[in-house]
């Protein structure tokens, strides 16, 4: 859920806006559909055009780059840091410290935001989402999950919408549909800017914790949960800022 880190140091790395918004991808396909995801076994053509190329790369920085960081100290100790302030506040929302780990990754984005500034942030959040939109962005999704899959009946989404005496569209083509549907209304409320706006402080991380709680059918906090978390959340800043300079003074620059 660290799209925005892994978004600016793609583009650091890579020195290509398209391969920056490439490594959001695997953070935004999973919010779209929770099966689409970076394969290593992805066969690619031996010539693409390099739009195509650059999120691909993209793609591979993320991978990469979360396979050092999610072992990093900096972002262990940050997590159990957060995890032990979450379950020693005893707020009475279930299972809470078991988001510490997405929760974390949220904070060290808002500490992005409020090293570089929210409009700049945006302004290249937009450039990015703008240069892989269309054919980049769905030729990397076809590299690495539509046509590695078998079309299965169960494919389709259970909330798809149906047409009365309509014939009903392949399984592969439906599922792709709605994919991209999901997709498109994500990417488009990310680039409206409230959404990440709210990642820079106590108060807008917590609704958006209680967003990623319920799509895992967990009750909506309390207000008095909901101000206690915002709290914590604004007391561990400081840290989360700290973290966010150890991670960009360290992180590989080329991990691929």
């Amino acid at each position: 859920m660290n799209f925005l880190l892994h978004r600016h140091l793609a583009a650091r790395d890579l020195g290509s806006v398209a391969a920056g918004a490439g490594a959001m991808l695997p953070d935004l396909w999973r919010m779209a559909d929770r099966r689409v995801r970076p394969s290593r076994a992805a066969d690619r053509p031996a010539a693409l055009p390099p739009r195509v190329a650059e999120v691909l790369a993209g793609i591979d920085h993320h991978v990469a780059l979360d396979r050092w960081f999610h072992a990093a100290p900096v972002f262990v100790e940050g997590e159990r840091r957060l995890a032990d302030a979450l379950r020693g506040a005893s707020l009475g929302a279930p299972r809470l410290a078991l988001f510490a780990h997405v929760l974390w990754e949220m904070c060290l984005d808002g500490a992005l935001l409020r090293r570089t500034g929210l409009a700049p942030a945006l302004d290249a959040l937009r450039a990015g989402l703008a240069a892989i939109d269309g054919p980049p962005g769905e030729a990397a999704a076809s590299i690495h999950h539509f046509l590695r899959r078998a079309p299965s009946p169960a494919d389709a989404p259970s909330d798809a919408p149906s047409v009365a005496g309509a014939s009903s569209p392949p399984a592969a083509l439906a599922d792709r549909a709605a994919f991209e549907a999901r997709l498109r209304r994500i990417c488009d409320e990310l680039a409206r800017g409230p959404w990440i706006a709210g990642y820079q402080d106590g108060a807008g991380l917590a609704l958006r914790l209680a967003g990623v709680r319920s799509r895992f059918g967990m009750p909506p906090f309390t207000p008095e949960q909901h101000d206690r978390l915002a709290a914590l959340l604004d007391a561990l800043a400081a840290a989360a800022d700290d973290a966010l300079d150890d991670i960009l003074r360290t992180a590989p620059p080329r991990a691929f």
